[in-house]
């Protein structure tokens, strides 16, 4: 699970971003962005990712709250997340069984046949 955090001190590295949030369980990844202030964190479950979240979203930080959030595929800094972890843990588009089409082609019809 990808988490934001935004708000750190200048003087945050990879390293101590990856110290604080491995005191809630196994960090995979943890990445200061290109201009310094925000980092991006990867977790591997997802019950540690939230209770790293839950327990270091406003937590201060020589002054400053931080703020920290999970990413989800339509956020914002979602593809930045991706392209600093190599794209780990993204499982590519949702497939669907079926022929592709927009049909359900498995659905239960209900009333007998069709016409009747």
């Amino acid at each position: 699970m990808q988490i934001y955090v935004g708000n750190l001190p200048v003087d945050v590295d990879d390293v101590a971003l990856k110290a604080m949030f491995s005191e809630f369980g196994d960090v995979v990844a943890a990445t200061i962005g290109k201009e310094k202030g925000y980092g991006f964190v990867e977790m591997r479950k997802a019950s540690e990712a939230r209770a790293a979240v839950h327990g270091l979203r406003g937590r201060d930080m020589q002054g400053k709250p931080l703020r920290v959030k999970v990413l989800k595929p339509g956020d914002e800094f979602h593809s930045a997340a991706e392209a600093l972890h190599g794209g780990r843990g993204v499982k590519g588009e949702p497939r669907f069984r079926g022929d592709g089409s927009y049909r359900g082609s498995g659905a239960i019809r209900r009333g007998g046949q069709r016409g009747s």
